[in-house]
């Protein structure tokens, strides 16, 4: 039965402890009022805690093997799949893994402050107090914006009533669209481009996210049938379909004319 198997007890076990700080990390991520100190210690928290599993997989193993030795289990008498110096290793293999990818995907995250310029509900806060730590980042991670120019293109737009109304970075983009404007504020829109195209790990991007992942799943899919690569391209373009009023009658009268079916649709 496999909740009595060694192996997957271990296994269960080891990865018990390591998706509540998978969770944390993820959650602490979400907040809108995320900063490079804030990034910064939660990725090394998490690094840390990742560790201190990794440095404990020998004390797992032997409290593993312990209690099935104390509960009689008949599986002494047969070869062991795995030893527990195999068991060690592959835990120690997983919990390194889970580092590596941490620290080149936490690598550059001056971008997650970046969205934190743009952020209506703290345009008031803004307009007493410039963000320069923000603002710093920000020029850091793309040297090629005009600093000067970006923070009073900024001033304007935290003192300004019409631009608290915005709610993210997409409804000001916008804005400027529509009035005309993007030539005046360059500098902003250059950076709302960015951050709008870049997929983050922030709540208001997650859809970015999500929709980039199921490409890349698309892309490695090695299978060609048909029907599955329009399944997975009505997934990626949901938008666009719920867009279109007439979808659904399109989609009718394209099956209904086509030939060679068994049944007829369409009468004359």
């Amino acid at each position: 039965m496999l909740l009595e198997n060694q192996q997957f007890q271990f296994f269960l076990q080891l990865f018990h402890n390591i998706m509540p700080h998978v969770d944390l990390l993820y959650a602490q991520l979400q907040k809108k009022n995320i900063d490079s100190v804030h990034i910064n210690q939660c990725t090394q928290q998490f690094q840390q805690n990742i560790q201190k599993i990794r440095d404990s997989l020998h004390s797992m193993v032997e409290q593993s093997i312990g209690s099935e030795e104390s509960s009689g289990s008949r599986t002494t008498k047969r070869r062991r799949a795995l030893s527990p110096q195999d068991h060690v290793q592959i835990a120690a293999e997983v919990c390194d893994t889970i580092l590596g990818h941490a620290k080149e995907r936490f690598s550059f995250t001056d971008h997650l402050v970046s969205a934190t310029l743009l952020q209506g509900d703290r345009y008031a806060q803004y307009s007493t107090a410039f963000p320069e730590d923000a603002l710093r980042s920000t020029l850091k991670a793309y040297p090629m914006l005009n600093g000067s120019k970006l923070k009073t293109e900024l001033s304007l737009i935290y003192s300004k009533d019409e631009f608290k109304a915005c709610c993210g970075a997409v409804d000001l983009f916008q804005l400027f669209m529509e009035n005309n404007v993007a030539e005046v504020f360059s500098e902003t829109v250059t950076l709302l481009k960015i951050l709008i195209t870049t997929p983050m790990t922030t709540a208001e991007a997650e859809r970015c996210f999500s929709t980039l992942k199921r490409i890349k799943t698309f892309l490695r899919n090695t299978m060609t049938q048909d029907r599955l690569n329009a399944l997975a391209m009505l997934s990626m373009e949901k938008r666009l379909v719920t867009e279109m009023t007439d979808f659904n009658q399109k989609v009718i009268e394209k099956f209904a004319g086509l030939k060679e079916r068994r049944a007829k649709f369409m009468f004359k």
